[in-house]
């Protein structure tokens, strides 16, 4: 395969592996949170809010560098572009699911956050979140792995 189509289809898995990095990272905040004091765990917590928005931000631009890239792929091949980008393995198909599943992460959090802020019982939202992040740390792995296997498939 030549160098550039080579650059441009691992452009999204690049991209991937550092989201999949820093979400990993991110979740360690449930352990961290345990031996910190009340104004160190507000700034976390603040710090912990602010990466969790760029973590859903970054998650919608590795999506769009996926479809770019196939764009690209379909570009080369001389083909309709449609027929790239429309979902056609489980890899794709999981893209779609972990960007919902990402979004109901992402709004759980904010959820509890509003409720902590408005004095109300955050305790079960706060566990709904983190329960959503442990059942997306396991798609993740399972989803990173079909994305390495369609990768061989394409290269």
């Amino acid at each position: 395969m030549e160098l550039l189509p080579t650059i441009v289809i691992l452009v999204h898995p690049i991209a991937a592996l550092t989201l999949i990095w820093s979400f990993m990272k991110q979740r360690k905040w449930r352990q961290k949170r345990r031996f910190l004091k009340s104004n160190d765990t507000q700034v976390a917590l603040k710090k912990h809010v602010s990466d969790g928005n760029k973590l859903m931000l970054a998650t919608v631009i590795v999506i769009v560098l996926a479809i770019l890239a196939e764009i690209f792929r379909a570009m080369l091949d001389n083909s309709p572009y449609y027929t790239y980008i429309m979902p056609n393995n489980f890899h794709a198909s999981g893209g779609l699911l972990g960007l919902l599943l990402m979004t109901i992460l992402w709004r759980s959090g904010h959820s509890t956050k509003q409720r902590m802020e408005n004095k109300q019982s955050f305790s079960k939202n706060r566990d709904k979140h983190g329960r959503i992040s442990d059942i997306m740390a396991i798609f993740i792995i399972i989803h990173a792995f079909l994305g390495f296997l369609y990768l061989l498939q394409i290269i």
